[in-house]
């Protein structure tokens, strides 16, 4: 690694200055770095924060083979293979510490792996793809899938016997209560934590084989050179200063764009009502700069989402929500008292993920939920088990958001109803009213909702919540190739650009199906790999 200009990488790789430490700081009055055949004399920026990037402004110049973009799970992948290739590689972290949205991950995915052998588990190729693949409408490109089956045993055995990285020892299909996978897949991570079984580990096997590990250094645009290809970055360190980190590859691994404002208004979110409950510090940079590039994007982005009542300390996650929020035996309707979807649908398909997904196109993407007291008792007596193993009084917390008047009301009326939330009294009075003629009749007429499902309001008191989405993340943002490089608008590739992890996850389309568990992380580790060796065939 060269260095011109003033060093302060060592301090810097400590991760002794807080990424607190970005907030603020800003370069202004510069113009945006192009290919010099399409630079302008304009002022404007490719990043989400409005930095803008004026060259002229870097303190230091740091020359590597490979610069990484992140340090999450296909960062880490990335860096670790390209520093056992022998290649010289720096780890770019916005944040403080590594992990990213990786901290959260529970197992991977492995097909044909030792530990499934030796458990005398086989799990069938042919119901990956038509679980995976099916659920997404056969939209997403089914090599995709060969290529991560085709090698996820020995990315997780690597990742193990190599790397250090340690599992459970349980394998299984990941059940979430009403919904489990289709195939034994999931590898538990020791403890059921990768930061604990994944992340620590490879960190400190990352640091072992020698490579620079930048924290609180965040990536803003590619840099070129003057026949316009990719030469490197621009970042921005803790101290507020401008570095250049000129590489002969790139591998981006930003963990998507949670954050990117812009860019989440575009896929129709309601940013007064949305809900934000990753990992932080995603800010779509590397989606970005890699747009800028000339690549194209990928419009078939899925979504991590979830339904959430009320603003409170209650779980996002747990009884509650299974109880009050996956829908079935209630009645939906958006802003204007209009019933839009089957309640039922998450169980219709098995997929919990899906609770969100009709709601996002209704006004503020949020709904209207309303049942009566029957259907209350019901789902407390459905969820008492697990509402026991979790400590959990569901009654008790659905006591304190309606207290709070926190999107949830309660009342004698449907009318009373109506008028606590705000709602217009005939419009609520008609949606009830239809839904309970289809209710009495036993049949959904309009959406086919199953009968089992089809509970009258009729029983005081009633109960209207107001139902928003929460998201842990964004899946994917770049169309590449299967070797991970960015495909042009205009045809062609990056050639020595790489998009992996969330920045680039093209499994998936729309919804995430959680039938074969692991696929993401897996396709993380998998995308890092190969990442790293084919820039390695560039050097």
């Amino acid at each position: 690694m060269k260095n011109e200009g003033l060093t302060r990488r060592g301090f810097l790789s400590l991760g002794a200055i807080s990424a607190a430490a970005l907030a603020g700081t800003g370069l202004a009055g510069c113009a945006q770095p192009k290919p010099a055949s399409e630079r302008v004399d304009k002022i404007e920026t490719i990043n989400c924060s409005g930095i803008v990037v004026d060259p002229s402004q870097v303190t230091e110049t740091i020359k590597a083979d490979i610069v990484v973009l992140g340090g999450g799970m296909s960062g880490l992948s990335a860096a670790v293979q390209a520093a056992e290739n022998g290649d010289d590689v720096i780890l770019l972290e916005a944040q403080s510490a590594l992990g990213g949205n990786g901290q959260g991950v529970e197992g991977t995915l492995g097909v044909g792996t030792k530990w499934q052998q030796e458990k005398g588990i086989d799990v069938d190729c042919a119901v990956i793809m038509q679980e995976e693949l099916g659920k997404a409408q056969w939209v997403p490109n089914g090599l995709f899938y060969k290529d991560l089956v085709d090698r996820s045993a020995a990315n997780l055995e690597w990742a193990v016997e190599t790397c250090g990285c340690e599992l459970s020892g349980l394998i299984d299909n990941y059940p979430m209560g009403v919904v489990e996978g289709a195939v034994d897949t999931f590898h538990w991570w020791k403890d059921g934590a990768a930061y604990v079984g994944y992340i620590q580990p490879m960190e400190k096997h990352l640091r072992k084989l020698g490579a620079s590990i930048d924290l609180n250094t965040r990536a803003l645009e590619f840099s070129y050179a003057d026949d316009g290809s990719v030469d490197g970055v621009y970042a921005l360190d803790a101290f507020g200063d401008l570095v250049k980190y000129q590489a002969k590859a790139v591998i981006v691994a930003t963990g998507g764009f949670a954050n990117d404002d812009e860019r989440l208004k575009k896929y129709g979110f309601d940013l007064d009502t949305l809900e934000r409950i990753g990992t932080p510090g995603h800010y779509g940079d590397g989606i970005n700069m890699v747009l800028a590039a000339g690549a194209r994007e990928y419009t078939g982005v899925c979504y991590l989402k979830y339904n959430r009542i009320g603003h409170s300390k209650i779980a996002a996650f747990g009884p509650f929500w299974s109880a009050m929020c996956f829908g079935g035996p209630f009645l939906w309707v958006n802003e204007d008292c209009e019933r839009f979807v089957d309640e039922g649908c998450m169980y219709r398909v098995g997929n919990i993920i899906t609770q969100s997904t009709p709601m996002h196109a209704q006004p503020h993407c949020t709904c209207l939920s309303i049942f009566d007291q029957e259907v209350f008792d019901a789902q407390l007596q459905e969820n008492a088990e697990l509402a026991e193993e979790w400590g959990v009084d569901i009654a008790a917390e659905w006591k304190e958001i309606v207290d709070g008047k926190d999107d949830a009301f309660q009342a004698n009326s449907i009318e009373e109803l109506a008028e606590q939330a705000g709602i217009e009294v005939q419009a609520l009075k008609k949606a009830v009213d239809e839904y309970n003629t289809m209710c009495e009749a036993g049949r959904d007429d309009v959406f086919g909702k199953d009968a089992k499902f089809l509970k009258p309001i009729k029983t005081a008191p009633f109960y209207l919540t107001r139902i928003h989405e929460v998201m842990e993340g964004p899946l994917g943002g770049v169309t590449i190739d299967r070797t991970f490089r960015p495909v042009l608008n205009d045809g062609g590739r990056l050639e020595n650009v790489f998009v992996i992890g969330l920045d680039s996850m093209m499994l998936y389309r729309d919804v995430y199906p959680i039938d074969v568990p692991g696929s993401a992380s897996a396709e993380c580790i998998n995308g890092g790999r190969t990442a790293a060796n084919q820039a390695h065939e560039l050097l």
